[in-house]
């Protein structure tokens, strides 16, 4: 199969064409060689959706052998996750098969059964084939549509196992952790009465276990997303699709969105893809404020600076991808020396992140690490990493220090609603490794470039390791 998307630039007038067309499909046509040498990588193959939700359904399997065990290590001895139609908790389609649930209220209860291990509960009115492998139906009739009476259903597991802890996804400092509604709440509090209520804790340590623990099938699929990102981006960022003094900001984030739509996998961005320009006025010789994100409207000019920040979802995973490139002057050959000085010191960034943080570190531990790593370099770092998995921002301890402050911790997600505590990086988890590196440029008359960068790596007990080879060389565009 076989995708081709035609990218046009609407000025004001008539339609522009850039005269390019950009094919992507789910198994890619070869690489693409540029003027400059580079590569762009061929589109990997990519799994149709139903072959996605296979593969997904034997992860499910493998995360629900987990669970008991999760649970326990944080004293909770019944979980209960409620989804609603038009607001579904971000759990769901991660502890159940990734189905289309759209019932006014669906709930999952999961239970330590003692030595029975765990016992998994749904009162999912249409129970498939594949919802049963993972569920039973609650302990309550069924009406004439086959809609089983969950209020006695969750009332009768009470009084079945009469847990000393019941989970709920509240008391985290995000929606995937505290995604519990107020009328939902209401909803569990009268099904299953004061005594029970006495009882309710906050799941948020244990929806971060979930998502933040990472199983060893996944990794090459996970690999896979970041080729096809990066194979995307680095047509982006080429005269495959920028004409200077013709293409705009947008045109940018819509040559993206367009290219995952065509892969017909069923994937899309999970933010709003963006471009930033930094510029510097050879006649003024001043430097242009680095315009973050860019206008729309704002055209690419020679001599122009462009950070690309991108990613999409892919069999249940989100990418997070920023690259940066440089449009040749009309007298350039080659980068500007300072330039590639300064991509050189974001490499730097790039080194020490792989070389220092280790499973059972905090967040701040591993970010002290990094920063003495830095201690005494002629640029200015600046640390904003995150967790990175099933959502693109996803729940995990963060390696943060805002241009190198380190007055203060900076937590990841608290475990606790009144103790707020920094997490532990987990063996094998997957980080958006995000930085920024701002670089005095002599060409630029001692102006400052801020190069940001962000890959997606997996940690090892040797450090961090990249899920592609990160950028060491300009994209350069003329």
């Amino acid at each position: 199969m076989r995708f081709v998307i035609v990218l046009t630039i609407v000025g004001t007038g008539a339609a522009m064409s850039l005269g390019q067309t950009i094919s992507f499909s789910k198994a890619g046509k070869g690489p693409i060689e540029l003027f400059d040498g580079r590569i762009i990588p061929e589109m990997p193959e990519l799994l149709g959706m139903r072959e996605q939700y296979e593969l997904r359904l034997g992860w499910l399997e493998q995360k629900h052998s987990m669970l008991l065990d999760m649970m326990r290590e944080h004293g909770i001895e019944m979980w209960i996750v409620v989804s609603e139609e038009f607001h579904q908790d971000p759990v769901t389609q991660y502890i159940a098969p990734p189905l289309h649930y759209t019932r006014r209220r669906d709930v999952m209860v999961f239970v330590d059964a003692g030595e029975d291990g765990l016992a998994r509960y749904s009162d999912y009115w249409r129970p498939t084939a594949d919802h049963r492998r993972f569920f039973q139906p609650l302990p309550a009739s069924r009406n004439a549509r086959n809609i089983q009476d969950t209020r006695a259903g969750l009332l009768a597991l009470w009084e079945r196992y009469k847990p000393s802890t019941i989970g709920l996804n509240m008391g985290g400092t995000r929606g995937h952790d505290s995604s519990l509604t107020y009328d939902s709440y209401n909803f569990l509090m009268h099904a299953l009465g004061r005594e029970a209520e006495s009882r309710f804790v906050s799941a948020a340590g244990l929806v971060e276990d979930i998502f933040d623990t990472r199983l060893d099938d996944e990794l090459e699929p996970y690999r896979t997303l970041v080729l096809a990102t990066d194979a995307i981006a680095q047509t982006a960022l080429s005269n495959k699709v920028i004409t200077p003094g013709v293409t705009r900001a947008v045109d940018i984030k819509w040559f993206f969105e367009e290219s995952v739509a065509q892969l017909g996998v069923g994937s899309r961005p999970w933010f709003e893809i963006h471009v930033a320009v930094q510029r510097f006025d050879s006649e003024t010789r001043e430097m242009i404020p680095y315009v973050h994100p860019a206008p729309d409207d704002l055209i690419f000019q020679r001599g122009d600076i462009i950070h690309l920040d991108c990613g999409f979802n892919y069999l249940g995973f989100a990418s997070d991808w920023q690259k940066v490139a440089y449009i040749l002057r009309g007298d350039e050959q080659n980068v500007p020396q300072g330039l590639r000085t300064a991509l050189g010191n974001a490499n730097l960034m790039h080194e020490a992140f792989a070389s220092e943080p280790r499973p059972g570190m905090t967040g701040w531990e591993a970010t002290l690490a990094i920063a003495k790593k830095l201690e005494g370099v002629d640029f200015l770092p600046s640390l904003y990493s995150h967790a990175i998995g099933y959502h693109g921002h996803a729940l995990g301890p963060s390696i943060n220090a805002r241009d190198m402050d380190l007055s203060s911790p900076t937590y990841g997600y608290s475990r606790s609603t009144s103790v707020e505590r920094d997490s532990l990086l987990r063996d094998r988890a997957y980080r958006s490794v995000e930085f920024s590196a701002s670089t005095t440029v002599p060409e630029y008359d001692g102006g400052t470039v801020t190069i940001p960068m962000e890959d997606d790596a997996y940690l090892t007990t040797d450090g961090y390791k990249y899920f592609r080879p990160y950028q060491t060389e300009w994209y350069v565009i003329r």
